[in-house]
């Protein structure tokens, strides 16, 4: 065993610059693959591309196939479907330390993405080629176990954004939504459109609008052009614990 650590290590020191920083970053993102226990895995992980993407980059489109595994070190992805009329829905988002459930779907069944996958900002992710992926599920425990973990927590989180999606009204919803943006921009001002929102929650930009002018008139909120403000401290609690 002794031998075997000492190997490992070995094989780490001697990495190249730009592969050491490559598994510095995958580690702290993804501390569950810090330390691969087989030697096979370095040379996945070796293989593996890490590469930018620009905000608004399309990263996948509906029907099309996923030829990689993506670690997302940087950046946020947004997975969303569109309907024949035009309007989107988000299905959810993928952040540094999470596993699209999507891909997993195309990888391990060789099935077709069936959604978009746009990037919100700039994003880095390393890239680890298809038969790649497969060998690290075959050989590595901890790669599976992280691909199984964020298999089970993704679909637990779409079982309650249906949930919600199902039973709760749009305005309720609607108020939802814009307490997480406000919790996320820890700010009373959020720079969001109408078209955005409505993309959010699947619906109109007209019954957005609707309903952010019935939030304007009890004095909620303040409506400008790409931008919502809230007009008092208590207003922006009772949105933020929604």
């Amino acid at each position: 065993m002794a031998v075997a650590k000492d190997l490992l290590q070995n094989i780490i020191d001697n990495l190249d610059p730009e592969q050491q920083q490559k598994l510095m970053l995958m580690s702290k993102v993804y501390p569950e693959l810090a330390n691969p226990k087989k030697l096979e895995c370095f040379e996945i992980i070796k293989r593996a591309e890490i590469k930018s993407f620009a905000q608004k980059t399309t990263f996948m489109t509906t029907y099309s196939q996923c030829h990689f595994f993506t670690l997302l070190l940087k950046g946020v992805i947004r997975i969303y479907q569109t309907a024949k009329d035009g309007r989107e829905v988000s299905l959810y988002r993928i952040e540094p330390g999470d596993i699209c459930i999507m891909s997993l779907n195309s990888l391990l069944n060789n099935k077709p993405f069936n959604a978009s996958a746009q990037c919100e900002t700039h994003v880095d992710a390393m890239m680890i080629n298809q038969a790649d992926f497969h060998r690290a599920m075959a050989i590595s425990d901890d790669f599976r176990n992280l691909v199984l973990k964020s298999l089970t927590s993704s679909v637990s989180d779409l079982n309650e954004t249906f949930y919600h999606t199902a039973f709760d009204r749009l305005d309720m919803r609607l108020a939802c939504l814009m307490g997480r943006l406000f919790g996320r921009s820890n700010s009373d001002t959020i720079q969001v459109t109408h078209q955005e929102l409505a993309q959010e929650l699947g619906t109109t930009r007209e019954v957005i609008s609707r309903l952010l002018k019935q939030f304007e008139q009890q004095d909620c909120l303040i409506l400008a052009r790409g931008r919502i403000t809230i007009n008092s401290k208590s207003n922006l609690d009772w949105f933020g614990h929604l």
